[in-house]
């Protein structure tokens, strides 16, 4: 296996006092996506926040290709490849579809800004069909692809995707879940997807990482976690 992209190590993070991460380390590798799973308030969503510098980190490290980024401020680390989809108010509700995606390109030149904004339309063509309508007026899967366009304009090396399928009908889900998996196969992008529905992250990631209250219970191939039928019960409710 290549070498990790990213390498977490002994982190330990919370909210001020309130501690919710222990200890934990994991890897991601270049063009893969990693599931994390786990059970409501197991410290998958903290686990993006810490990684993205939004916690309070005690101590540990975040080794992004070889560089300690542990104490880099969000903004820096979204400038070195580093991309953060928070679950909600993840775009500019009263700005049009057109608006959001200047505003994500604002730091390049007009003719990239022009060619990348192009490029990510392409990749979700009902956006195309959009680009006058406000934010606030898209069903949820299109607010979805909307922060995904987002941040692909600024193409990043690595995208943390904090439960994007959340409140979306099923058939509206699969369609949004096929899409991130054409981030890894179609444009190499490296994915940590933390998931609340269990067995389709697994069934979309080549590897898993399983929370349990703030701990790492597994860190391996998403299909072995998939087949281990004691923990699937116990903590994904996979039968």
């Amino acid at each position: 296996m290549s070498q990790p992209i990213l390498v977490a190590e002994a982190l330990s993070s919370g909210y001020g006092k309130f501690q919710v991460l222990f200890d934990v380390s994991f890897r991601v590798y270049e063009n893969e996506i990693l599931a994390v799973v786990g059970p409501n308030g197991s410290g998958k969503s903290t686990l993006l926040k810490t990684v993205f510098g939004l916690t309070t980190i005690y101590s540990g490290s975040v080794i992004y290709r070889g560089r300690d980024i542990t104490r880099l401020p969000p903004y820096v680390k979204a400038r070195i490849g580093v991309a953060y989809l928070p679950q909600t108010d993840n775009v500019f509700a009263e700005l049009t579809v057109k608006e959001n995606l200047l505003m994500a390109a604002y730091t390049l030149e007009e003719s990239e800004a022009r060619d990348r904004i192009e490029e990510v339309l392409n990749l979700y063509p009902v956006l195309k069909e959009r680009l006058s309508y406000k934010a606030r007026s898209l069903s949820g899967g299109e607010r979805q692809m909307l922060a995904l366009a987002m941040t692909l304009v600024r193409r990043p090396d690595i995208i943390m995707l904090d439960e994007p399928t959340a409140n979306l009908a099923p058939v509206v889900a699969r369609h949004l879940l096929k899409k991130i998996s054409m981030l890894r196969d179609e444009m190499k992008k490296t994915i940590v997807l933390v998931e609340q529905n269990a067995r389709a992250a697994l069934e979309l990631g080549d590897r898993a990482l399983l929370m349990v209250s703030g701990r790492v219970s597994y860190e391996g191939p998403s299909e072995s976690l998939l087949r281990d039928v004691e923990l699937g019960k116990r903590y994904l409710g996979l039968r």
